[in-house]
């Protein structure tokens, strides 16, 4: 147990007298490191995660939690039957046909390459990702295969409107008496759609699938099945039950090994970060140890007038402790109070930062969003927080040891 005597004593030497200014400046850079080391903890991992769930939820919403393709990659033969028999299976799949194609989008004088992508009115429908992105007026218009919905960002960097027409050219070619020419052909821009991912919104543009058919001559034909499941936890299963319907020569991939590359990457960066950050809490747990080594140097004299009067060395230890882990634990918590605030208002605060530098800090092209995206896990502040508690609190047993080391004798003697 611990006693009122030692938490007083404790929080006497947290105070130190006018001469012992040194001891305090080293305990406010412990106390500072501490909390600047779990803010940045939090602050870090909280856009990670942020980061890793939008990006996720992004592609996801486009491409769908899984794919059936050929085996052989060769596109499949549009059957309706086959998507209805899955359905029957398995009632809570969305199942949309798919048509992909690379083009080259001509307007003005501005080209760039894009990636098209056939897809039915209903596809809008069943996203999340477009419930409020686009009215019904344009889903209506895209059913009646009336042309294409592009990008917002590529609507501002070529001062598209509604009724515009694009040229494409397709990276296919039909053959002429001439040689090969490729396809070309103006498609009128019907709607835009915002998702908030740069890449998309500036290269994806999404085609009514019998006029990208027809655009391709390739009508009845399709590329791959996109499924997109209700229950994201139990996506393995269901992987494997499709695999056992399906005929052998499609296979079933998921969204993880579609973009094996992407997410490993960010997992491994998170990681990484955590461990780098990491340092910072313990250097300071470190500063701690002086800090407490200086202190029991200091009150030398007082540590013997205490065992003179009774304190035992088990009520010295619990006093040095209790010393350094309130530092420890003040820290913690100042570090756990700036870090929620500061990603609370991280894009307030970015935004304050680009208007005093004139600059963009976050480039779209760059970091895909417009915003920071922030997660905060209550879970892994917990974590961050007890690792930090631990640290100062390990931090504290040997200098705590070393204050019962001496005799008492030795301890009020005058130099």
């Amino acid at each position: 147990m611990i006693s009122f005597f030692e938490i007083w004593v404790s929080l006497k030497y947290l105070y130190p007298k006018t001469k012992e200014k040194f001891f305090s400046l080293i305990t406010l850079f412990s106390f500072l490191g501490i909390s600047l080391g779990v803010a940045t903890l939090i602050i870090v991992m909280s856009v990670m995660n942020g980061f890793r769930e939008e990006l996720t939820s992004k592609i996801l919403g486009i491409n769908g939690h899984l794919k059936i393709q050929s085996s052989f990659n060769s596109g499949l033969k549009a059957n309706k039957e086959f998507s209805k028999d899955l359905k029957k299976k398995n009632e809570n799949l969305i199942i949309h046909e798919i048509v992909l194609s690379q083009g080259l989008m001509n307007f003005k004088k501005y080209s760039n390459g894009v990636l098209l992508k056939g897809v039915t009115g209903d596809f809008f429908e069943d996203r999340q990702i477009f419930l409020n992105n686009l009215t019904n007026e344009v889903i209506s218009n895209f059913k009646k295969n009336e042309g294409i919905i592009v990008g917002e960002k590529l609507k501002r960097k070529l001062g598209l409107q509604e009724g515009d027409y694009l040229n494409i050219l397709s990276s296919k070619s039909y053959e002429t008496f001439f040689g090969n020419l490729p396809r070309s052909s103006n498609f009128k821009v019907i709607g835009f759609f915002d998702i908030g991912m740069y890449e998309y919104d500036t290269s994806l543009i999404f085609v009514p699938i019998n006029l990208l058919q027809k655009f391709l001559n390739n009508e009845n034909r399709i590329d791959h099945y996109e499924l997109v499941v209700e229950n994201f936890d139990n996506i393995n299963s269901i992987k494997s039950q499709i695999q056992d319907i399906i005929p052998q020569y499609l296979r079933v991939i998921d969204w993880r090994e579609l973009n094996p590359s992407l997410f490993n990457a960010i997992e491994i960066e998170r990681n990484v970060m955590f461990l780098i950050l990491l340092l910072i809490i313990i250097v300071a747990a470190f500063n701690l140890i002086s800090s407490l080594m200086i202190l029991v140097s200091n009150k030398r004299k007082d540590i013997g007038v205490l065992r003179v009067l009774g304190v035992s060395n088990l009520q010295l230890l619990k006093i040095f402790m209790i010393n350094g882990f309130l530092i420890g634990f003040l820290g913690t918590l100042i570090g756990v109070i700036l870090g929620l605030l500061f990603c609370l208002n991280i894009n307030e605060i970015k935004t304050f930062f680009e208007f005093l530098s004139g600059s963009n800090l976050f480039s779209e092209e760059i970091y895909f969003f417009s915003n920071l995206p922030v997660i905060i896990n209550v879970k892994q502040i917990f974590q961050i927080s007890i690792i930090s508690l631990s640290l100062s609190f390990l931090a504290t047993i040997y200098p705590s040891i070393k204050s019962t080391k001496v005799e008492p004798i030795n301890l009020i003697k005058w130099d």
